[in-house]
């Protein structure tokens, strides 16, 4: 996914973080907090997305990826830049 937008939305005692990419996927993350910072925000949301991705042991989740596959990537990039916010 190439991350083109990333948006931050609080609502009652939720913060939403959504990354958009370039063909109109788009990966959100709720989190019980508000009156968060914008930057604090997102970079909690990034540390979310690599622990679910480093630390999912449910085989059947994993197609033809292993867990090592898995944890070796999280461990080199995290793959989310922030360029564009709305």
């Amino acid at each position: 996914m190439q991350l083109i937008e990333t948006n931050v939305h609080s609502g009652e005692g939720t913060t939403t973080v959504e990354f958009v990419g370039e063909g109109g996927e788009k990966v959100s993350v709720c989190m019980a907090a508000n009156d968060v910072q914008e930057d604090a925000a997102i970079t909690r949301a990034k540390e979310i997305m690599v622990q679910l991705t480093a630390f999912d042991t449910d085989p059947a989740q994993q197609g033809d990826i292993d867990d090592e596959t898995i944890n070796e990537e999280a461990a080199e990039d995290t793959g989310f830049t922030s360029e564009a916010r709305s």
